[in-house]
């Protein structure tokens, strides 16, 4: 993938002159396999207007591009890129192309290879230190650019010595992913079958981070991705890309590039949004803290990164606030303190190691029961203290019409705690909303929010206890 410096000008002319053209050049690459696409990727990127006329020409929906690296361990020997800027970026994008990066920075140990390159350390601590730095300093290339995390930064690892320096080599590229993934990136590492690509496919069974997505050079004039060995069968699932020609020369609205040709699995951008989903709460608490939890999927494959929570709040029986600003988190679970009587809600929403942001997840509350000592009452009723009960009493009353009255409230659901056999009418105002009996949490819902003095009225004989009382609205 990298051109040797010798034969670096040749290629980049290759752009302009014109160039004899086999038949099988001329007849134009394979069609993809299902699930896939076509990439082309060049020594420079081409000309906007090259691009351009490709777009509208060619059968290819994507191209490889390599970024600015780190003079200290630049290894692309043709790296002129005079055409590769924000704008061009953005254009390319726009045409409708995705944009890979590549990085070509330190290569395999010394021992390792035969060519002069910046190398990657024999000790593995030193190696995973260098992965780390390149990945820190890709993504900063890739940002300054304006490629966006939908698309991993891919690592290419020229061919060294199958077996050599693998265990400093599997620390390099399992601290390129980790950094990448600190950063919000995906990462892609490229190379050829019987080194960079059997020591990428063995890091999960070391105990290293694996790459998102996996890049090999098979030359195999096959446009597909399901057979890439030395991969097992169902790894790497809609995550691989095969370089399968090399070095040909095709032409499209009568512009010649002389291009790498490979197969993409669809999923290798990730553009599609997470999806969260939040743990419905109990309406009603007698605990001073509520858990609610949330999962995340993420469908484009690059992995839920992070969350946002935000809440809004309200005490008894008052309107719920606005929502607050969020907070964003790793966690997937929050404790939050109730206070008696308060209501509080809760919605979450997943980010993507590519960037794509969920929508807020349904908004799921919770309230705090107050305690009935809080309530006026009228003659009639008698406190009586219960170890078991909520706030460790209980109001009771053996007759009908006795009330428990609060000050106005806003609510669309009211929940009674009751002890006894009794029955309770729920009222706001001068509307029933229905009565409630036995021993328990029970919950009116009303069909919409109601304002008005909330009354607790009993009517029957039987003994019956109210414990406390809560609102939603």
């Amino acid at each position: 993938m990298t051109r040797l410096p010798h034969i670096a000008a040749a290629l980049a002319a290759t752009v302009t002159l014109s160039l004899a053209v086999s038949p099988a050049e001329a007849a134009g690459p394979p069609a993809p396999a299902p699930g896939t696409h076509l990439m082309i990727d060049t020594a420079s990127a081409p000309s906007l207007t090259t691009v351009q006329t490709w777009q509208a020409k060619s059968p290819y929906a994507a191209i490889g591009v390599y970024i600015p690296v780190a003079k200290a361990t630049d290894d692309r020997y043709d790296k002129v890129q005079a055409n590769l800027t924000p704008s061009w970026v953005s254009a390319v994008r726009a045409g409708g192309w995705q944009v890979l990066p590549i990085y070509v920075g330190r290569q395999a140990p010394d021992k390792c290879t035969s060519r002069s390159f910046h190398y990657v350390s024999l000790n593995a601590t030193k190696a995973a230190a260098q992965g780390r730095a390149a990945a820190s300093d890709a993504a900063a290339s890739a940002s300054a650019l304006g490629l966006s995390a939908g698309a991993p930064i891919a690592y290419d690892m020229e061919a060294y010595t199958a077996g050599c320096g693998t265990r400093a080599l599997r620390s390099f590229y399992g601290a390129w992913t980790e950094q990448l993934h600190a950063l919000g990136r995906m990462s892609a590492i490229y190379g050829s079958r019987n080194s960079t690509i059997t020591d990428v496919a063995s890091l999960p069974a070391h105990g290293f981070t694996a790459p998102d997505a996996v890049w090999v050079a098979t030359a195999s004039g096959q446009a597909q991705t399901a057979s890439l060995p030395p991969l097992a069968d169902g790894t790497w699932s809609g995550k691989r890309l095969n370089q399968f020609n090399l070095g040909v020369t095709r032409s499209y609205g009568g512009i010649k590039l002389n291009i790498d040709e490979s197969a993409v699995d669809d999923y290798v951008w990730d553009t599609t949004a997470p999806s969260v989903a939040v743990s419905d709460l109990r309406a009603g608490t007698t605990r001073r803290r509520a858990l609610v939890s949330w999962t995340g999927s993420d469908p484009g494959g690059s992995g839920v990164a992070r969350y946002q929570v935000r809440t809004r709040h309200a005490g008894f029986g008052h309107r719920l606030g606005g929502w607050g600003e969020p907070t964003t988190v790793r966690a997937t679970s929050r404790r939050i303190g109730l206070n008696g009587g308060a209501q509080w809600c809760v919605q979450v929403r997943g980010i993507d190691h590519a960037g794509n942001i969920s929508r807020w997840s349904h908004q799921t509350c919770t309230s705090r029961f107050l305690d009935q000592r809080a309530l006026h009452a009228s003659k009639g009723w008698h406190t009586s203290r219960m170890r078991k009960a909520y706030g460790h009493t209980v109001a009771f009353a053996h007759s009908r019409r006795r009330e428990l009255t609060t000050g106005p409230v806003f609510a669309r659901a009211v929940g009674v705690l009751l002890r006894g056999t009794g029955t309770v009418e729920v009222r706001i105002g001068h509307r029933s909303l229905g009565t409630v009996s036995g021993a328990g949490e029970h919950w009116v819902q009303l069909p919409r929010q109601r304002h008005g003095v909330l009354h607790l009225r009993t009517t029957s004989r039987h003994k019956v206890g109210i414990d406390g009382v809560a609102a939603l609205t």
